[in-house]
């Protein structure tokens, strides 16, 4: 059966950074609203919000309070239906963030289980006494020290929070727990929404409490053995859509895990298994570290796009999942930052950009575009170090001290790599604040010049170039065709692409030198280049950063 979702063009709009309506340096609904026609003269047809529930905003709205309601930084239920109605009108879906591992530590049944000895949301938590005057394990916390935090209300008793301590994880195999998240995700279909993105939901299964990781590289090691993609996640995942799917057949489930390989995947999107749709991680971008420096964390380590690694990871994905499920196609999203940043590429050049764009986006799968990424914009430059405020920033400032590291080498390290400064304000035109507000905006600091004002009006901008990407994505070849991906020259990624009515070939050049690649046989059309090619006796010439697609009729 085919499905909306299959020719989904995704684009991820972080609303706090999108565009600000009320001038309080924070981006809102009515932002969205005010844009949904540029989305889709771009050529998207699904929006991805990051969630917009009542929050602390500890996480930046991953740690939720209230799911049933708009956070008032963003607006209210009425803003919410004039975005679905808006946006259906005009063909769009609408898909939300829902975070299903974790709560706030103020959303009331936490509260009521700190607060009442008798509640009876008590067991929608994760808890273990103390063992010998201590937390119940050494497992490690993602944003760092132990994934146990005592009951403020009783010191022998701990909760479970594998992120922020006030972000306790919710227990999943408590069914009632598995109804409640599934009676959320009603609420909101019920409001008109098209699908969620299930964040962090392969972690939503624990291994024993009383099993200590056995890594000794530091005291509270985060060791994923004990949290992630364990069997008991496809069972409650299971249990989740079956009910989901029963209230709106047609809801588009998008699974986010970010340490998934491909065969998770394939487990977690089985056709009839009650999975996912399609599963997103954070590991397919091609990407190695430079290990020089063991004294850097991994993730704030140099970064290089090493084609081969990207060239593996495609055949791996394509392979495993074909007749499964659909791969996304993705260079990044909040939690990384942009990908003219981080990679070791001449991003000066703006061929690099729509080289990298189509590259990605005409393989086969569901394409996901982080807002801004259309324009060729870069993340927001930092210029002191106490500016970062983040979690992992933080701890990294410490660390490098410690170390003796400079704050200009530590400062270069978190601009090329922090998340924060991929979550800079949506640059509309060439005003203060880039017409994001008249205000300055939350998250700031310097930004490049790209606009949406400027490059609409250029044909040989970036944005220019995506919409004639996107619209040769909705090609049959490039949405429904197989894929093969080509034997070439290692600077060299080539693809093909084919129905039985035709074929398309994608041939993309990360050289600085020209190079010449054989076509296969057949009567070959250009469709789309980043600047001229030349075709002659079988044979086509690409420039230096050049990419091309070219299509054959049958």
């Amino acid at each position: 059966m085919v499905n909306w979702y299959d020719k989904a063009i995704i684009y991820q709009i972080y609303p706090k950074s999108f565009q600000d309506t009320n001038d309080d340096g924070i981006g809102d609904l009515r932002g969205v609203i005010k844009h949904l026609n540029y989305v889709k003269s771009i050529g998207c047809n699904t929006i991805w919000l990051n969630p917009i529930f009542v929050s602390p905003q500890v996480d930046n709205g991953y740690d939720v309070s209230n799911y049933f309601a708009i956070d008032p930084i963003l607006g209210d239920m009425n803003d919410f239906t004039e975005l679905i109605q808006k946006a259906h009108h005009l063909g769009l879906h609408i898909i939300l963030d829902l975070p299903i591992n974790h709560t706030s530590d103020q959303h009331p049944w936490f509260k009521d289980a700190i607060n009442n000895p008798n509640s009876i949301f008590k067991d929608y938590y994760i808890w273990h006494q103390e063992v010998d005057g201590h937390e119940p394990n050494n497992w490690g916390s993602f944003f760092g020290g132990s994934v146990w935090e005592k009951n403020p209300n009783n010191e022998n008793d701990y909760y479970f929070h594998l992120f922020d301590k006030r972000m306790p994880d919710l227990n999943w195999k408590n069914p009632e727990v598995q109804k409640s998240i599934a009676d959320i995700g009603k609420f909101w279909l019920g409001k008109g929404v098209d699908g969620f993105r299930l964040d962090a939901f392969i972690h939503i299964a624990k291994a024993n409490l009383e099993q200590n990781s056995l890594l000794t590289n530091e005291k509270y090691p985060a060791d994923d053995t004990f949290y992630a993609r364990l069997p008991k996640v496809k069972e409650y995942l299971g249990n989740f859509v079956r009910d989901i799917k029963a209230y709106k057949p047609d809801t588009f489930l998008f699974g986010e895990a970010s340490s998934a390989k491909a065969r998770d995947a394939a487990e977690y999107t089985r056709p009839n298994e009650d999975g996912c749709d399609v599963v997103v991680n954070s590991g397919n971008y091609g990407e190695v570290y430079d290990d020089s420096n063991s004294e850097i964390p991994g993730f704030f380590q140099t970064r290089r796009l090493s084609l081969d690694c990207l060239k593996k990871t495609y055949v791996t994905w394509e392979s495993i999942l074909n007749g499964i499920s659909l791969p996304t196609l993705t260079w990044g999203n909040h939690d990384i930052s942009r990908v003219l940043d981080r990679l070791n590429l001449p991003v000066e050049n703006t061929d690099v950009a729509k080289l990298l764009a189509m590259l990605m986006f005409l393989q086969r799968g569901v394409p996901v575009i982080y807002y801004g990424e259309e324009l060729g914009m870069h993340g927001l430059k930092f210029q002191h170090i106490n500016d970062f405020n983040d979690q992992r920033a933080v701890d990294l400032i410490k660390t490098l001290r410690k170390k003796s590291f400079d704050d200009k080498t530590i400062l270069q390290l978190l601009n090329n790599q922090d998340e924060m400064t991929a979550r800079g304000p949506m640059q509309w035109d060439t005003s203060k604040y880039h017409g994001f507000s008249k205000k300055q905006p939350w998250n700031w600091a310097l930004t490049d010049e790209n606009n949406v004002e400027q490059e609409l009006k250029q044909p040989t901008s970036v944005a220019t170039f995506y919409q004639s990407l996107l619209a040769l994505k909705k090609d049959d070849c490039f949405t429904n065709g197989d894929y093969q991906l080509l034997i070439t020259d290692p600077e060299i990624y080539a693809y093909l692409r084919q129905t039985n009515a035709d074929k398309g070939l994608v041939i993309v050049n990360f050289s600085t030198e020209a190079k010449t690649y054989h076509l296969p046989q057949g009567k070959w059309k250009q469709m789309l280049t980043n600047h001229v090619v030349k075709v002659s006796d079988g044979n086509v010439t690409i420039d230096p950063w050049g990419c091309c697609a070219l299509e054959s009729k049958k």
